[in-house]
């Protein structure tokens, strides 16, 4: 009644087909999108910090080449001003004729790069003029550039308007001679072509390279603004080599990469604004947006129909799903007695073993009686050990009855001498039928541990009796216990046949066996690991295929002993 009311219920849910569609859609959908919109977005942030660092490198390049190919051009205008300064005297360069030439010949040399040209003596007077504004007669003595190309012997000097009010850049060079009196050549940078080499580059849409002065303004004509305008953005101070900077002007974040040149008088600037670099990017977004759409669209519908057919499929499947559930319950109710039978035959085979030897022990001593003295010691002994296996018997049925209340171990601080010795006394008659010898190194001093007596006698018989099982020619059993850390840890060791290296790692699997057919279940270590976990403990074998195995027990150490306690605080 219970069983059909459960499964009427589920069938009324996975009947409600509209509300598991709505969720199975919208779970379907989420799983999809999600991933989607993830990969768009990781796609926006890497391509679009990729483009600033190919924008960046591309800037730094353009300013590397362009401040090379600046100072080239400038060193090359102020070298044809020295070379024509040089070839001629103050007398023969005054001559307007001359001047005329000498300014024809810089021009075809540099391309035009010069508008005038204009000879100075060194009180400042403007001796001789060839150009577009009227010039000559003027006196330069208080003037910036005449002041520096006395001193230093050369200079191009910044932006300024000067008496042609109108911005323009000069190069100027001094000429002493040998009776003390010298004069000043100067000529006029074309405006134009300097603009023209700067801006060579093709940055693109929001890009531009330009030069500014220590105070900011410009030298260069930018794409917005004009020369000796102030440049947007904060100064910058002199700095060796290229240097990258972010900063936003006018609202807008942008790249700006400088170098000092022209002595460190003038600042190249390559810059780019940052949404022009993403724009690619974002072009690019937009428009996968609407593939996207389309893409959503398909899957709405796909899943709505696939997830329609799914339900309907599932309502059909849910009535077979009770006959099914039924059969397996009686199959798993079979599987489980049959295996605790199993572990149950294989538990009680070992104390019934141990009373069957006894008894033949026992009928020995009788035999004996009947001819002359008995050893009535003996068979007291072999009488006792009958009880305390039947009492083991007594202890394993009592856990059978107890088994479905999952009754856990009854942990009792144990001493391991007196215990194992019980357990080697227990064995030693079937090792010398066996010719087998079993070797004890426990030690009284070690402390108890925490351990169920009953099932550590169950352990070590297990143990025991597979490491003769393994050793049908005789041999050695080795039992060692030493201290380690908080636990003790137990050797049982072997000299036997050993485990295939193929199957060591299965040993602890229920059902599986190494022996023939017929004398193991598989479930001897499986239930010692079990314990043993049960415990706190842990379990390990090792073993070398030939040479014999050997079997690990970490068993916790008693915390409340003095012993330990003492240990610890040490």
């Amino acid at each position: 009644m219970s069983t059909r009311r459960k499964d009427g219920g589920l069938s009324g849910i996975m009947g409600t087909g509209s509300t598991l569609r709505r969720r199975i859609v919208a779970v379907q959908l989420a799983a999809a999108l999600l991933p989607l919109a993830l990969a768009g977005f990781g796609s926006w942030l890497v391509f679009g910090k990729l483009l600033e660092q190919k924008s960046s490198e591309l800037l730094q390049t353009v300013v590397h080449s362009h401040a090379k190919a600046i100072e080239a051009n400038l060193e090359e205008q102020v070298h044809l001003l020295q070379l024509a300064a040089a070839t001629h005297s103050l007398n023969e360069i005054s001559s307007p004729a001359r001047l005329r030439r000498v300014l024809d010949n810089l021009n075809s040399t540099s391309n035009e790069g010069f508008v005038d040209l204009g000879v100075f003596n060194l009180a400042g007077d403007h001796i001789a003029y060839i150009g577009p504004y009227n010039l000559q007669g003027l006196n330069y003595r208080d003037k910036e550039w005449f002041r520096e190309v006395t001193d230093s012997g050369a200079c191009v000097s910044d932006v300024f308007m000067g008496n042609r009010q109108a911005p323009h850049c000069i190069v100027a060079v001094k000429q002493s001679v040998e009776n003390g009196d010298g004069w000043i050549l100067r000529a006029t940078i074309n405006s134009d072509q300097f603009d023209r080499l700067v801006q060579s580059s093709n940055l693109g849409e929001g890009g531009d390279v330009y030069i500014v002065n220590r105070e900011g303004l410009y030298q260069s004509t930018p794409r917005t603004g004009s020369l000796l305008s102030r440049a947007p953005g904060p100064l910058v101070a002199v700095h060796p080599g290229v240097r990258e900077v972010r900063l936003q002007v006018a609202g807008s974040d942008r790249i700006m990469v400088t170098t000092w040149i022209n002595n460190n008088r003038w600042l190249l600037v390559a810059q780019q604004q940052l949404a022009a670099v993403k724009a690619p990017v974002n072009k690019a977004i937009a428009e996968g947006a609407l593939v996207v759409a389309a893409s959503i669209l398909l899957l709405m519908a796909t899943t709505f129909f696939a997830t329609r057919h799914l339900t309907a499929r599932i309502d059909r499947a849910n009535a077979e799903r009770e006959k099914a559930n039924q059969a397996f319950i009686r199959s798993a109710k079979l599987a489980s007695i049959g295996e605790l039978a199993t572990g149950l035959a294989h538990e009680i085979n070992n104390p019934l073993a141990i009373i069957s030897a006894e008894q033949t022990n026992i009928a020995d001593v009788l035999e004996q009686a009947r001819s002359g003295p008995a050893d009535y010691a003996l068979a007291l002994d072999s009488v006792r050990r009958c009880q305390n296996q039947v009492r083991r018997c007594a202890t394993i049925t009592q856990k059978l009855l107890q088994f479905g209340r999952s009754k856990d171990s009854h942990v009792e601080p144990t001493r391991l001498a007196p215990r194992l010795r019980e357990i080697k006394a227990l064995m030693e008659r079937q090792a010398r039928l066996r010719d087998i010898s079993i070797n004890l190194h426990v030690e009284d001093k070690l402390p108890p541990v925490m351990a169920d007596p009953i099932e550590m006698e169950q352990v070590f018989v297990n143990l025991i009796t597979n490491a003769f099982d393994a050793m049908p020619g005789g041999g050695e059993v080795t039992i060692r216990a030493d201290l380690d850390g908080d636990k003790v840890l137990l050797e049982v060791a072997d000299s036997g046949t050993g485990i295939p290296p193929e199957d060591l790692d299965r040993v602890f699997e229920p059902f599986f066996t190494t022996k023939p057919a017929g004398r193991g279940t598989g479930l001897g270590l499986t239930v010692c690991y079990g314990i043993v976990r049960s415990w706190g403990g842990a379990i390990r074998v090792d073993s070398e295929f030939g040479k014999g195995t050997t079997i690990d027990l970490w068993i916790p150490v008693d915390p409340t002993d003095v012993t330990v306690r003492g240990r610890r605080g040490t």
